[in-house]
């Protein structure tokens, strides 16, 4: 892949073929548009169109409100610096605004950037619009787009502070113009600064958080964005009012958003989000069943998508969280070392054995589990990287992860597990898809000798769980995939407690030349000289598997014939120009 040059990087709008190279760069995955549970097109267009409508809207589509489902018990973040989640992502976007997003088409255009440019290789200019401000009537001017960066900047607890991390500078030479300076060049610096997924450009309101303070804020934000947010019940519901005074307009210069209301229903069960949907007690869901959407799809009055979540892994736990303690706390829930779970005292941690990590990927027949759990929306996953992250996706890597039962035999044995059963274990999971595949999963680790039992919790529950270290194997996920320096960065290398490095180890895994690979792609600006180290980091972790993927999902969204212009750009969910007919 080529360099980027100044030009390509520049406003008012990079291309989406240069977008999603900033992305594979970034690590953030596109969408696959047209994905379908029978036959997955990967060679569609890539934008996620959703129910995008390009026409201009009469008058009588102008307002109303809609129901929507979201597939989750609880939304946890919406303070942009702390959005962690897919489905955070899919909501904060409609209540705040960033210097640059995502478009339907996949191109990197401007928000509150009215136009940009690199003045030299390490110097961003951002001009801005005139006359924005935030849902509490304070002006979004560059003084605040510096001190929302600058209070980033000062967040290292923030997943998104390794963004940031090379700014060395941030000058406002007039109330519109923002100038950032890096410490290095870094070529996925503009996909940081999209609304979503980057967030790192994402601008929070001072006053109200020095108001409300931190948790209030995160509970309920104030923005920029088309939509307000109201009104909030935990559990159940978000109310989001469109902003009567939002800066933007459509091409024939009507006001956004075009909807007055959206009502977020919160709904943890798939059968439950289904019958809402079918019976339009709801007008949009974020996520279907597989056998619901399948069956919706020869449906005239109902439209569904496949969008990319990320993918899916088995999380295997390293070693007792005893051994590390202060691994424990940088990465978990627990707030000091006395906390840390002795769950595994005294007792054996297979998972510890990498030959054992390793038989366990090999006994995944990952497109027999797509099939059966999945019916078909998803895509098997023998690496990390999923197709749309182009510059490092391939169909049948190698080295991989595939099935070979036998060999997955021959590893248990020489580990030492050689009873009936070998070992039993606990898989904690969450409800809907990722429990069918860890169903699937069962039997196939079954079938070499290793028994599991399921513990599903919700996500609020899941989440402590896991980061409790209770668990010897758990099935996690990413919903936008990050590459070395953002995902497996703070995923994969050893929690140190410096900046976000191993911020969101899953299993306590360490290995000391993937770290020094993974700090030194992200020195290397080159993006083909930056793949080379991370193929040498792949070979570590694909002897080592930390992880055993499994798939990367399709979540069908789906939505009825009244409603339109629903995009959906890298597995998002932009309400801007939803309406209804």
């Amino acid at each position: 892949m080529p360099d980027f040059s100044r030009e390509d990087l520049s406003g008012p709008k990079v291309d989406r073929r240069t977008a999603m190279q900033l992305f594979g760069a970034a690590g953030f995955s596109a969408t696959l548009a047209g994905c379908t549970g029978d036959d997955p097109d990967l060679d569609g267009d890539g934008t996620g169109n959703g129910t995008d409508d390009d026409t201009a809207p009469t008058e009588d589509e102008l307002g109303g409100s809609i129901e929507a489902g979201w597939l989750m018990d609880q939304i946890q973040n919406l303070d942009p610096h702390f959005v962690n989640r897919g489905e955070q992502m899919a909501i904060h976007h409609n209540i705040h605004a960033a210097l640059v997003r995502l478009d339907a088409e996949g191109n990197i255009v401007g928000e509150l950037a009215e136009d940009w440019e690199l003045l030299d290789d390490t110097t961003y200019q951002f001009d801005l619009h005139e006359g924005v401000t935030f849902h509490n009537g304070d002006p979004l001017d560059a003084e605040a787009v510096q001190w929302s960066m600058n209070r980033l900047r000062d967040t290292e607890e923030s997943p998104h502070f390794g963004k940031v991390e090379s700014i060395t500078n941030i000058d406002t030479p007039d109330e519109t113009t923002v100038v950032i300076e890096l410490e290095e060049p870094l070529s996925p610096f503009l996909a940081f600064m999209t609304n979503a997924p980057g967030r790192a450009g994402t601008i929070v309101n001072r006053t109200a958080l020095e108001e409300m303070g931190d948790d209030d804020y995160n509970f309920m934000p104030v923005g920029a964005g088309p939509f307000e947010l109201v009104d909030r019940t935990p559990g159940e519901s978000l109310t989001l009012e469109a902003y009567d005074d939002y800066f933007e307009t459509d091409e024939e210069g009507n006001q956004l958003p075009y909807l007055d209301e959206i009502e977020i229903n919160l709904i943890p069960e798939s059968s439950t989000i289904w019958s809402a949907f079918e019976t339009q007690e709801i007008e949009f869901a974020q996520a279907l069943p597989a056998e619901q959407a399948n069956q919706a799809e020869g449906r005239p009055d109902i439209q569904v998508e496949g969008t990319d979540q990320g993918y899916r892994a088995v999380s295997f736990l390293a070693k007792d969280p005893q051994e590390e303690p202060e691994w424990a706390v940088v990465a978990g829930n627990p707030d000091s070392v006395d906390e840390v779970t002795d769950a595994w005292e005294g007792e054996e941690i297979p998972t510890a054995d990498p030959r054992v990590r390793r038989a366990l990927s090999k006994a995944i027949d990952r497109e027999e589990l797509v099939e059966r759990a999945l019916m078909g929306w998803g895509i098997p996953a023998h690496s990390l990287w999923q197709p749309s992250v182009a510059m490092a996706y391939e169909e049948e890597p190698d080295p991989g992860q595939y099935y070979d039962p036998e060999a997955a035999r021959e590893l248990l044995d020489e580990a030492g597990y050689t009873g009936d059963p070998r070992f039993e274990v606990e898989m904690l999971t969450r409800p809907g898809n990722d429990e069918r595949v860890c169903t699937v999963i069962q039997d196939m680790w079954a079938d070499v000798g290793v028994e599991i039992t399921l513990n599903v919790q919700q996500p609020a529950g899941y989440w402590d769980t896991f980061y409790n270290y209770e668990s010897m194997v758990a099935l996690t996920s990413s919903a936008t995939m990050i590459d070395p320096w953002m995902a497996w960065f703070r995923q994969l290398t050893t929690p140190t407690g410096e900046g976000n490095m191993g911020v969101w180890q899953k299993g306590l895994w360490s290995n000391e030349e993937f770290d020094e690979l993974l700090l030194e792609s992200r020195a290397t600006p080159d993006p083909d000289e930056r793949m080379e180290v991370v193929r040498e980091a792949e070979e570590i972790f694909m002897e080592e598997a930390p992880y055993a993927m499994t798939h990367f999902p399709l979540r069908p969204v789906g939505s009825h014939e009244d409603l339109s212009g629903v995009q959906l750009p890298v597995g998002l969910t932009n309400f801007h120009y939803a309406r209804l007919e």
